[in-house]
């Protein structure tokens, strides 16, 4: 048996990583950079505090807002919610991710 039929050709490994890196690159370009509507991320963060209580009002901006935190910036939503906590109505602001969805900031406001 002939050796170099054993053998893979030198160069496929590196081509073969070199082509997975330019499709996951532009991939990510194309899909990883799309920002998730504002009524989705307000439906993701009502489920979450239903799950501690009634919610009974919500809102959220339409429009992204630049948003940075340290050396991270992104572009976010700005919204509040309302639910009921021992029977009283407990209001809430948050600040999401506008491409991940996550919660950036989640301050309570305390009735005066």
């Amino acid at each position: 048996m002939n050796a170099s039929n054993n053998s893979l050709n030198p160069w496929v490994i590196p081509v073969t990583l070199g082509a997975s890196g330019i499709a996951g690159f532009i991939a990510g370009k194309l899909f990883g950079s799309r920002q998730i509507s504002a009524d989705r991320i307000l439906k993701l963060v009502k489920n979450d505090f239903a799950d501690e209580g009634a919610v009974t009002d919500s809102w959220i901006n339409d429009t992204a807002v630049p948003f940075q935190r340290f050396a991270v910036k992104s572009k976010a939503y700005e919204g509040g919610i309302s639910r009921l906590e021992d029977g009283e109505k407990v209001n809430y602001e948050f600040i999401a991710d506008a491409y991940t969805g996550s919660l950036l900031e989640l301050k309570r406001i305390e009735n005066d």
